[in-house]
């Protein structure tokens, strides 16, 4: 193999010029000096035997920040010129091949430093995938719900998914085969969302959005506690009353919205309770 051959001065050009006749047309140029400070790094990407075209090659410094990438030829081949000399790592990615091994190179300045790169291809990555966002209303405004659960199920009904939602309301399924899925979400004090089709095709990538509705018959807290006499025996058959406390003008006014009575242990339980602010009363007449 022939050496390589070495830039030692620069291109340089002139500016354009007209040259008519028999006219005489004198052009100095300056060549300067090629930088010995960077170096150029080239290789080929490939299967293992077989050149990746269209792959994305990418450099990362000493600390693992992005320097620069590049994209293979048809040949599956790739090159830097005028990286600065140090040491870098440098790993190739392409479809259906996930990120190859990482190599460590250090190139010296003025040199040229020939690196192949091997990907290995990843069937799964052909598969299709979902990603969602769940949402809700607080009575104003659309808002993310975070902790639903999604069931995905197949076109024969089976579930062959669960997952659920993040802070900011988002859901994923992946290395989902071609195929119709249906999407359902549930979460405590909302209606069940109605099924979501959701088709994959040839690997393909849905994104969808969902909403729950809130249930006002379980979307609300409860009340509950014991009763109990100056002695501290828990008292049967107690009055328990809850007042709801309200505000007019400087004045708080207590409505009576709901009563009870304890059971044999003293305890008693208000369900249903919306949201506000409340007070508990309670006594016992012969």
């Amino acid at each position: 193999m022939a050496d390589m051959r070495q830039d030692l001065l620069g291109l340089e050009y002139s500016s354009s010029f007209t040259l008519q006749g028999i006219q005489e047309a004198n052009i100095d140029l300056e060549l300067p000096p090629v930088s010995t400070g960077t170096a150029t790094l080239y290789g080929t990407v490939t299967d293992g035997t077989t050149p990746i075209p269209d792959a994305t090659v990418k450099i990362f410094d000493s600390t693992g920040t992005p320097y620069q990438h590049t994209i293979t030829d048809a040949t599956g081949q790739y090159s830097f010129s005028d990286v600065p000399a140090g040491t870098y790592t440098v790993g190739a990615v392409a479809d259906g091949y996930p990120l190859s091994d990482v190599l460590g190179v250090t190139l010296a300045a003025g040199g040229t430093t020939q690196l192949n790169l091997t990907c290995t291809a990843d069937p799964t990555l052909a598969l299709g995938s979902i990603a969602g966002i769940l949402t809700t209303t607080d009575g104003l405004n659309i808002v993310p719900l975070s902790g639903a659960k999604i069931t995905l199920r197949d076109a024969l009904g089976t579930v062959v998914g669960a997952t659920y939602t993040v802070a900011d309301g988002e859901f994923l399924f992946y290395d989902l085969a071609d195929g119709v899925y249906s999407l359902v979400a549930t979460a405590d004090g909302y209606l069940t969302s109605a099924p979501m089709a959701v088709t994959i095709l040839g690997g393909s990538i849905a994104n969808v959005t969902m909403s729950l509705t809130v249930d006002s018959r379980t979307y609300n807290g409860t009340v509950s506690g014991i009763i109990r006499d100056q002695n501290g025996t828990a008292v049967a058959g107690a009055f328990v009353g809850l007042y709801q406390v309200t505000t007019v003008g400087t004045a708080q006014v207590e409505t009576l919205v709901a009563t009870t009575k304890t059971n044999t242990e003293g305890q008693y339980l208000f369900g249903g309770v919306i949201g506000g602010q409340y007070l508990v009363k309670a006594k016992l007449e012969q």
